[in-house]
């Protein structure tokens, strides 16, 4: 794995959809958006690429909910893994598990579903430093 990002507030964009963001619904689940909410990252492992993501917004964790194939909000901290080859572009997903985050289309509200790392650039999110 290439350079970690360091812990800070984000926003969180798609790589290929490059107008969307990740963004909370209404019912704890998250999407992809034109409005990015600020998420703040905390490095636990920077070898390991490991951190917890906690949206400010809305004061809950991102996690995954590996039976609905589905990011959610948790108010207990999750760790997830942020996999990257060149520090810019990076998979995020459950640590040492090849199921990734995944956004299907370019549309508002699209839910961000977690399913086996597809060939699609579509699995690779970037972080934008929020100022």
């Amino acid at each position: 794995m290439s350079g970690m990002i360091p812990s800070g507030e984000y926003r969180i964009g798609n790589v290929f959809y490059q107008n969307r963001y990740v963004c909370m619904s209404g019912n704890k689940e998250f999407v992809g958006h034109d409005v990015g909410e600020i998420i703040k990252v905390e490095v636990k492992d920077e070898v390991e690429h490991l951190a917890t993501l906690y949206d400010t917004a809305q004061d809950l964790y991102l996690g995954i909910d590996m039976m609905d194939g589905r990011v959610k909000g948790y108010t207990e901290p999750k760790v997830l893994q942020l996999s990257s080859t060149d520090g810019k572009k990076f998979e995020i997903h459950a640590e040492s598990v090849n199921d990734v985050w995944f956004l299907e289309d370019g549309g508002n509200w699209t839910w961000i579903t977690v399913e086996p790392a597809p060939s699609s650039d579509a699995k690779y999110w970037r972080f934008e430093e929020a100022k």
